[in-house]
């Protein structure tokens, strides 16, 4: 047995502590043991740690690692470990540590790592695949140095973990990278205003954005999201969803770009998907007023109050919806190999022009199939004016069209989703507007004098409500909670021809 009292105690070596079977190893109230190497600890050994460990390099470039090798996992103690190496250390252990200060050149976990609290001085913590956890509650037990605002030298290059206590700690911190560099942290804030229930841990890593923007139909108080920012997004995943409470949740934009001043905000969407067609806005949730911070870029984060779920969230760019009055859109087929789309506007202004987008019923999301420029000179006409565009398309099925009104400065917003069928009863057309939409949506039915039972079904396929479908129809969405929905006409086109198309009911 090595026990060390209050003093200070140097040693130096490669291995500078090899502590065997049946060894115990304590290091007591006020004793600081300072390692000029690393520290292995064979199976069957034992740490009892209540005062001060510092691990170093050996030398400029030598080693400085903790390698531990007990099976049966158990608790060191109390005290500090402070690993202030040259070069990367590693870390190897199933057991826990009282308090950590990161203060060298780099830390490389080959284990989870377990600390009651994390001090952040100087080098990146790698998880590699493994996780950093902090097991107290407390809010300090994450924290950076004086020496590192914001965590910008020192901070957690995957996936780490905090216990929260809601009902008594108002804020946590989460300094996450992906390893590039940069640190976009995670802030969970307001929580004790209507604390958590059921969530008892969270874990939080940043990482690259899964899939495209292709499908995305996102819009907040009338106004569409155009893309989620390319620069990364945040998993914040629970040991179980919280019952009850809320949250505001504070995202940090080191690394990201193309960003304007109240045209970004946080959307979510389920842990593991790459569809961008799941994107939504949090049930619930606020944003805070513009011109505040986490509206604006210099605040250096998004804010977005009151959440009640964990989820992946990203970085939503909005556009600024266009200012051209559309007074018409119809898509009809005139032959088994053509589609013809006619639209016209009241008026226009700062418009660059129409894309044209189709998608197929048995595909996920719209494409571009063509641009039609806008017929205004310099993009501004106080005059109705005439668009047409042919579509070549001999699909037997259901086609759907939309039109992407764009404008000079590249901002965009869709309009009505019209649908026309391959074959059978070709005069048969169906428009549903707007989506997303709250409140109500339109689906107007021409073509046909039949009256359609149409159901308003969940994404499992649940049936919420019935409708009658004929005419033009204003359907009530109101008391529906907010969330994708599919509006499904059985054998409006013909005999096991119908119209589906997903609708975003919003706040």
């Amino acid at each position: 047995m090595l026990m060390l009292a209050a003093g200070l105690v140097i040693a130096r070596a490669q291995e500078a502590i090899r502590v065997q079977n049946g060894a115990i190893l304590t290091v007591g109230s006020g004793a600081v043991l300072t390692l000029n190497g690393g520290i292995t600890m064979d199976n069957g050994s034992q740490l009892n740690h209540n005062g001060t460990i510092t691990i170093k390099s050996y030398g400029a470039s030598g080693t400085g690692d903790w390698t531990d090798n007990t099976v049966t996992p158990y608790t060191y103690g109390s005290g500090t470990t402070v690993f202030n190496g040259a070069a990367t250390q590693t870390v190897t252990t199933n057991n826990s540590f009282g308090a950590v200060t990161i203060a060298g050149f780099a830390l490389d976990l080959h284990a989870t790592m377990t600390a009651s609290s994390w001090l952040f001085k100087s080098g990146v913590v790698t998880t590699n695949g493994f996780k950093a956890v902090a097991s107290s509650t407390a809010a300090t037990a994450s924290q950076p140095d004086p020496a590192n605002p914001n965590y910008t030298a020192s901070y957690i290059n995957g996936t780490f973990s905090r216990y929260i206590a809601s009902s008594t700690v108002d804020s946590y911190d989460f300094p996450v990278s992906n390893g590039s560099g940069q640190v976009n942290q995670v802030t969970l804030t307001n929580l004790m205003a209507n604390p958590l229930t059921g969530t008892q841990w969270l874990d939080v890593y940043f990482g690259p954005k899964p899939g495209t923007d292709a499908g995305l139909i996102v819009t907040e108080d009338g106004t569409p999201y155009t893309s989620v920012n390319g620069a990364g997004v945040w998993h914040l995943t629970p040991d179980a969803e919280p019952t009850g409470g809320r949250y505001d949740l504070l995202l940090y934009l080191d690394g990201f770009s193309g960003l304007a001043d109240n045209e970004f905000a946080i959307l979510e969407r389920p842990d593991l998907s790459s569809n961008a067609a799941d994107w939504m806005v949090p049930l619930g949730s606020s944003l805070p007023a513009e011109g505040t911070g986490g509206r604006t870029v210099s605040s250096g984060y998004a804010r977005r109050n009151g959440l009640s779920a964990f989820s992946q969230f990203g970085i939503g760019v909005t556009s600024t919806p266009l200012p051209v009055t559309l007074l018409s859109f119809t898509a009809s087929r005139t032959s088994k190999r053509f589609v013809d789309l006619d639209w016209q506007t009241a008026t226009e202004d700062n418009d660059k022009g129409f894309g044209v987008e189709r998608r197929l019923d048995d595909e996920l999301a719209f494409s571009d199939i063509g641009f039609v420029p806008s017929l205004a000179p310099g993009g501004t006409s106080a005059s109705p004016l005439p668009y047409s565009y042919t579509d070549t398309n001999s699909y037997s099925g259901i086609s759907y069209y939309r039109l992407k009104q764009e404008d000079l400065d590249d901002h965009f917003v869709y309009t009505v989703i019209k649908a026309v069928s391959g074959n059978g009863n070709s005069g048969v057309v169906v428009s549903l507007y707007p989506n997303p939409g709250h409140g109500q949506f339109t689906l107007r039915v021409d073509g046909t004098e039949q009256a359609y039972s149409a159901t308003i079904t969940d994404i499992p396929g649940h049936t919420i409500r019935r409708i009658e479908a004929t005419g033009n129809n204003n359907v009530s969405v109101s008391g529906l909670p907010p969330g994708f929905y599919f509006v499904r006409i059985p054998d409006i086109f013909g005999n096991g021809r119908s119209f589906v198309e997903k609708v975003l009911i919003i706040p």
